[in-house]
């Protein structure tokens, strides 16, 4: 197994490279406010008043961050697959392969939705809650960020979905090359 650790896009189109790059500033800004931090300790500098809220900063911008990183992975193909079963199934029918691919599509699909629903609901319901360490950001806050990271996740998932069920349709699957599917056409 491979490990691609580009930052390659598989879709080059502008939607595509905010989602990326504000992925990756997120996490470049976690690493900044966690240098900061090292050296606020490091020299046992007084943070009242000043820097006391970059530990939980770095926390939150780490957390939305992991959200929007994921939703990057599921753009790229790079989440979590049984790519050995695919394989098998690929070698033996494509067609098989590909509806195995859509299922396991559907399923993420039907999670996401799930955990959508209830970030959306804890974004509502804690939307005032504070949770320390900086003032004027709430719970609700940090679960905006989550449902967003959500439904980018979801939203990718479902055009994934389309280039499955159009290379089902149309018996090839150039539509998915690069997502885990030989190219070629389908065997019937």
């Amino acid at each position: 197994m491979e490990i691609d650790q580009s930052l390659d896009l598989h879709r080059d189109h502008l939607f595509d490279r905010i989602v990326l790059y504000g992925a990756t500033g997120l996490f470049t800004f976690t690493i900044f406010l966690t240098t900061i931090q090292v050296f606020v300790r490091l020299l046992n500098l007084p943070t009242y008043g000043f820097l006391h809220w970059t530990e939980p900063a770095a926390r939150f911008v780490l957390i939305v961050a992991t959200y929007l990183g994921a939703a990057v992975a599921i753009r790229n193909s790079e989440h979590i697959a049984i790519r050995f079963l695919l394989e098998r199934l690929r070698g033996w029918n494509v067609r098989i392969g590909l509806t195995v691919q859509l299922l396991g599509k559907l399923i993420v699909i039907g999670f996401l939705l799930v955990a959508f629903r209830g970030t959306v609901l804890a974004t509502i319901g804690n939307w005032t809650t504070s949770i320390g360490g900086i003032g004027i950001v709430t719970a609700g806050h940090l679960y905006l960020g989550i449902a967003i990271g959500m439904a980018l996740m979801a939203l990718y998932a479902l055009l994934d979905i389309v280039l499955v069920v159009r290379g089902l349709v149309t018996d090839s699957t150039d539509d998915v090359e690069g997502r885990g599917i030989e190219e070629g056409t389908v065997d019937e």
